[in-house]
C-alpha cells in the first residue's frame, strides 16, 4: 500500500511539474527572447567544478577562457572589465544556487533509497525546480546585460559562437558524409 501511494505521489509530482514546464515553455515562445540554458543536460557537480576552477585545465599557458572570448568579441579595453564584473556577478549569484540543488539531490536520493517520506521527496523536487529557474532567470540577466555591453559587430559575433554550438553535435554526422 505505501509503494502504490508513493508511486501515485511521485507520478502526481512528475505530471505537474510537466504542466508548469509546458505552460512555461508555451509562454517563453509568445515573447522572442534568448532561449534559456536546458537544464536536461545540467550536472550540478560538473556546473560547481567548472565554476570554481579559474586556470585552463591542461596547459598552464593556454589562454583562459575570458581571454578567449574577449578576443574572439574583440572587445575594447574600456569593456574588459565590465564584461569580467558581469562574470563575477553570475557567479556569485548561481554557485549557491548549484551548491542547494546539490544538497536537495543528495537529499532526495537518501529519502528514496530509504523509503522515505514521498511528501518530503516532493517538496525537495520542488525546491530543486525552483533553484534551476532562479539559475536561468540569472544567466538571462547575464545575457541581457552582456548584450547591452556590446556593439552590433560584437553581438553579431556572440550569435555565430551561439549558432556554432547549435551545430556542434551534427557536424560529426555531415564530416562522416564528407558533406563539407
Amino acid at each position: 500500500m505505501k509503494s502504490i501511494r508513493f508511486a501515485i505521489v511521485m507520478f502526481s509530482l512528475v505530471l505537474g511539474c510537466s504542466g508548469v514546464t509546458y505552460a512555461q515553455s508555451a509562454a517563453s515562445t509568445a515573447a522572442p527572447t534568448t532561449p534559456p540554458p536546458s537544464l536536461s543536460k545540467l550536472n550540478v557537480s560538473t556546473m560547481l567544478a567548472q565554476m570554481q576552477t579559474e586556470a585552463a585545465q591542461g596547459n598552464p599557458d593556454a589562454p583562459a577562457p575570458v581571454q578567449i572570448a574577449v578576443q574572439f568579441l574583440q572587445l575594447q579595453p574600456a569593456q574588459v572589465p565590465v564584461f569580467e564584473q558581469l562574470l563575477q556577478a553570475r557567479q556569485t549569484a548561481v554557485t549557491p544556487l548549484f551548491q542547494g540543488i546539490a544538497q536537495r539531490e543528495q537529499q532526495i536520493q537518501a529519502l528514496v533509497q530509504s523509503g522515505g517520506n514521498p511528501a518530503e521527496i516532493g517538496v525537495l523536487v520542488i525546491q530543486v525546480s525552483a533553484l534551476q529557474q532562479q539559475i536561468v532567470q540569472t544567466q538571462q540577466a547575464f545575457l541581457e546585460n552582456l548584450a547591452n555591453l556590446l556593439d552590433t559587430d560584437q553581438q553579431q559575433r556572440l550569435a555565430a559562437v551561439s549558432l556554432a554550438a547549435q551545430l556542434q553535435p551534427v557536424v560529426p554526422a555531415f564530416e562522416a558524409l564528407q558533406l563539407f
